[in-house]
């Protein structure tokens, strides 16, 4: 089987910047062809006739040509009336010199075949470079998505290597930050309610516990990594009885409990670095700027049914009527337009996980639940 590519040809009596013609291709040997006149030296290894040079192909020599060196160049050496004349055939259209390499019968000369090895290892460099060129430019973006998608896994296995010594002085930062906005009524009969029902639900934590009641009309409690949980009057108004309020600091405890705020804030502290990443600006990265922010960090869907659920169990551990808790997120749910930037706004309820209270409810052994003392409700001192 004989094939024909196009070739730049150099030889005795043809241009400096080689002749256009073409190139056979056969089993053993090859043949050079191109048109024009003019005398050509005569060859005596190398049958001429005409405008051809034939050689065979075990004479032979082959080598990369080209801009990155793609196509293929065949060099031959013939005797003539001058002496020797050295013969090249350039192939520079890749397809055709990947052609001619690709030939069973060519492929098994040793000289290719060293060639064809070589043109390997070069593309595989290259295409490792390009690799490497490509995952330098691509890495920010790479570790966005990355972070984008495993943000949460990725948050929470930081988190859990977090020693509590040092949770609990991020939260105390964070509170006395904020102490100098808050109106905190630490000695009123409010506080004294709240703080009793939260020692009822954290015994036996591995947190020191304080709670805090905040003259503040807006529906709002939030819980600082380390224990500490701030309760706003506003909220403690809109609750109807001492369990729906317990349902709330049972909620708020368990964020503590699950590391819900720490975990928020290392996944706050991972954007912002990857933010840094991409403008170059570190000065605002520091986890002491996000730490601030603490307060109003929202929670995922996930975070908020996983303390639902087990501020429901620790409710009924404590003997505490649960269902104070979903009574209270229902009317919540209610409040909703009218309660902009309360609770609301860092719980966002959902109706999926008003009807998984609901359910726990109804599936929950028949018991009878001492009702807590509430008398006046609210508490006074507000």
């Amino acid at each position: 089987m004989e094939t024909q590519v196009d070739a730049l040809l150099f030889g005795p009596g043809l241009p400096a910047t080689g002749q256009r013609g073409s190139l056979r291709a056969a089993a053993d040997h090859i043949e050079i062809s191109w048109s024009g006149s003019g005398p050509i030296a005569a060859v005596t290894e190398a049958d001429f006739d005409g405008e051809s040079v034939t050689c065979a192909l075990g004479d032979v020599a082959f080598a990369e040509v080209g801009f990155g060196k793609p196509g293929l160049e065949l060099r031959w050496t013939a005797h003539g009336s001058a002496g020797e004349e050295v013969w090249l055939a350039h192939v520079l259209d890749p397809v055709a010199a990947a052609a001619l390499r690709k030939r069973a019968d060519w492929a098994a000369l040793p000289a290719l075949a060293r060639l064809n090895r070589q043109q390997q290892r070069k593309q595989t460099k290259r295409l490792l470079g390009w690799m490497a060129v490509g995952a330098l430019v691509l890495s920010p973006l790479l570790l966005v998505v990355l972070f984008f998608t495993q943000a949460s896994r990725v948050a929470g296995a930081i988190t859990e290597r977090i020693p509590i010594a040092q949770e609990v002085r991020l939260g105390r930062e964070a509170f006395n930050a904020m102490r100098g906005n808050l109106k905190l009524l630490d000695h009123s009969p409010a506080q004294g309610v709240v703080a009793d029902l939260g020692r009822k639900l954290t015994q036996g934590s591995r947190y020191h516990y304080e709670f805090h009641v905040v003259e503040d009309p807006t529906l709002n409690a939030f819980a600082l990594p380390g224990g500490i949980v701030v309760v706003h009057t506003g909220l403690l108004a809109a609750t109807k009885r001492p369990e729906e309020l317990a349902g709330v600091l049972a909620h708020e405890v368990q964020h503590v409990e699950l590391r819900h705020g720490t975990s928020a804030l290392v996944k706050e502290a991972g954007w912002r670095l990857l933010w840094a990443w991409f403008t170059g600006d570190f000065g605002s990265t520091a986890a002491a700027q996000a730490a601030a922010e603490l307060g109003s960090l929202k929670f995922s869907r996930d975070a908020e049914r996983a303390a639902d659920a087990a501020g429901f169990t620790a409710l009924v551990n404590a003997g505490i009527d649960p269902s104070g808790m979903a009574e209270f997120f229902a009317t919540m749910g209610l409040q909703a337009p009218d309660a902009p930037g309360a609770f609301l706004s860092t719980h966002p309820l959902s109706k999926d996980r008003e009807q998984a209270l609901r359910q726990r409810l109804a599936e929950l052994p028949e018991r009878t639940f001492v009702p807590l003392p509430g008398s006046p409700w609210p508490p006074p001192g507000m």
